[in-house]
């Protein structure tokens, strides 16, 4: 019987050792070099100046996700640029929200926008369009996302509402369609009215509910996507919120309520409830809440709101005064 030849095995554990230690540096170096290149990829396109993009490695192939489209060759030929880059590939901006409001003389413009540039070229194609109104512009940029439509396509809709005897009117473009009220002083204009927004509209779906008559109420005017407008504006930008324990401003939270209280001017006998929180924790919670719902109000009074048509309340809630919903003011609009 032959006995086993131990030094067969050690030189296989010689060989095999090595070559898995040697594969495991090449996974870590792999690694390092792919973080390696997403920073470089990362730290050029933030010194472009249009920072937001997300950026993931594999290999030495980038992919730039948020990429607004008429960006989409600048960021091909600067990530393309980086050295060590073989190839790149750009996914679009996801499409937010956009809602227009029109009475009397003033256009009321809210949503997201991916940047401030955007945000420039959807208010300058509105306002060549408009001619004689007033254009209150509530967008807010937010990174990885852009207008549903382009600001050709919004202008082109708002010119509609304002050629053509349109009053109270309220359009949403949401997930691929558009959602559109108004009031239309007769018969034959809402005809043509219907027919001319369905055409400014191009792609995206259509869901028109058209009154005929004059303008003198608020329930045609989409009183509901008005104040989804709100909520997302003043969610999108941090709330309404005070210190904790006090009456002490969080952020810009008056600059955030004027342009709110803008926003409020196109429906001018609509209900506004300012709601004020405190938490039960902090003493004279009432009268916190009602002191910080009392300077909302005066706020939103400032620029133009009928003092009849803001009302106040409180909550006085059980979490703690740091939760930021226990110090903040609720806005909502029926």
């Amino acid at each position: 019987m032959l006995k086993p030849r131990p030094h067969r095995f050690w030189l296989f554990g010689a060989v095999l050792v090595p070559a898995l230690l040697a594969a495991t540096g090449v996974a870590i170096q792999g690694d390092r070099i792919e973080r390696d290149l997403a920073d470089r990829v990362t730290h050029a396109i933030d010194e472009s100046g249009h920072p937001g993009n997300d950026v993931s490695v594999d290999g030495l192939g980038v992919t730039v996700t948020g990429v607004v489209p008429r960006d989409a060759a600048r960021v091909q030929n600067l990530v393309a640029a980086v050295p060590g880059v073989t190839a790149v590939t750009l996914q679009d901006a996801e499409p937010g929200d956009f809602s227009v409001f029109v009475r009397a003389d003033e256009v009321v413009l809210a949503g997201t926008t991916s940047d401030a540039d955007e945000r420039r070229a959807l208010v300058d194609a509105v306002t060549a369009r408009a001619n004689g109104y007033r254009i209150t512009d509530v967008m807010s940029p937010r990174a990885g996302t852009r207008l549903p439509v382009s600001a050709e396509q919004a202008a082109s809709i708002v010119a509609v509402v304002v050629d053509n005897g349109v009053h109270d009117f309220s359009g949403v473009v949401r997930g691929g369609g558009l959602t559109a009220r108004a009031t239309v002083v007769d018969q034959e204009r809402a005809t043509a009215f219907q027919r001319l927004l369905a055409a400014s509209a191009g792609e995206l779906r259509v869901e028109q509910a058209i009154a005929v008559g004059s303008s003198n109420h608020d329930r045609e005017l989409d009183l509901a996507a008005l104040n989804d407008s709100i909520g997302r504006l003043v969610g999108g930008n941090g709330g309404v919120r005070f210190q904790p324990g006090s009456t002490d401003w969080q952020g810009h939270g008056p600059v955030l309520i004027e342009r709110v209280a803008r926003m409020l001017l196109v429906a001018p006998r609509a209900t506004v409830t300012v709601r004020g929180h405190a938490s039960a924790e902090v003493p004279d919670a009432r009268a916190l809440a009602e002191t910080r719902a009392r300077m909302v109000r005066d706020v939103v009074l400032g620029q133009g709101v009928s003092p009849a048509l803001v009302e106040m309340a409180v909550s006085i809630d059980t979490a703690p005064e740091l939760t930021d919903t226990t110090r903040q003011v609720d806005i909502t609009v029926r």
